[in-house]
């Protein structure tokens, strides 16, 4: 290296040592920023405030999500009582449905019989597929509902109250104006003083 000449910079990707001297070279200042202070300190209530707001967010699609679900459930279940089957879904193909049908009608319904005791009381509850196509359905009801005594032809009155009570008011009693001290005095009898 020549004297006065400047040292030709080496390319970057080279150089992996700092020299002392650069190091010592360069001053640290410390400032104070009012505005940097003020935006971390009042970050905690923003950061929280956003926290709260996206998990409320999550809570109110998951009941979103949970009533849509019901709403298809009850929906489900009002074509099954009026169709008397399980609907059948839009996007199936047609030849799934088919068989699915196919299906339904193989499989023979069972009868449920439950009895449920509560003291002296003893209900019996029989299930069954209603099937509009059998007439013989009717009169096997009627003959079910003869046989057991609840479902007896003559009907049981009982002792209906349709009035609702009303409040009871306690009577007032008429009270006597007050007396002035003479007209007192004058009332009682002259051997009591």
């Amino acid at each position: 290296m020549v004297v006065g000449e400047e040292p030709v910079p080496q390319p970057a990707s080279k150089v992996r040592h700092l020299k002392k001297r650069a190091l010592k070279n360069k001053s640290l200042s410390v400032s104070f920023n009012e505005k940097d202070l003020k935006d971390y300190v009042t970050g905690f209530h923003k950061r929280k405030k956003k926290r709260r707001k996206e998990a409320q967010k999550q809570q109110e699609e998951v009941l979103r999500r949970k009533r849509s679900e019901e709403r298809k459930k009850r929906k489900l279940e009002r074509e099954f009582v009026l169709y008397g089957c399980p609907p059948t879904n839009a996007d199936a193909e047609p030849d799934e449905t088919d068989e699915h049908q196919e299906d339904i009608d193989q499989v023979e319904p069972i009868p449920e019989m439950k009895t449920y005791e509560s003291g002296d009381l003893t209900v019996t509850v029989v299930t069954s597929e209603i099937n509009p196509k059998e007439e013989s359905y009717l009169s096997e009801r009627k003959e079910a509902a003869g046989s057991h005594p609840l479902f007896s032809e003559e009907k049981r009155k009982l002792p209906i109250n349709n009035k609702k009570a009303f409040k009871k008011v306690a009577k007032h009693r008429p009270r006597s104006k007050p007396k002035s001290k003479r007209n007192k005095n004058k009332g009682k009898k002259q051997g009591k003083k």
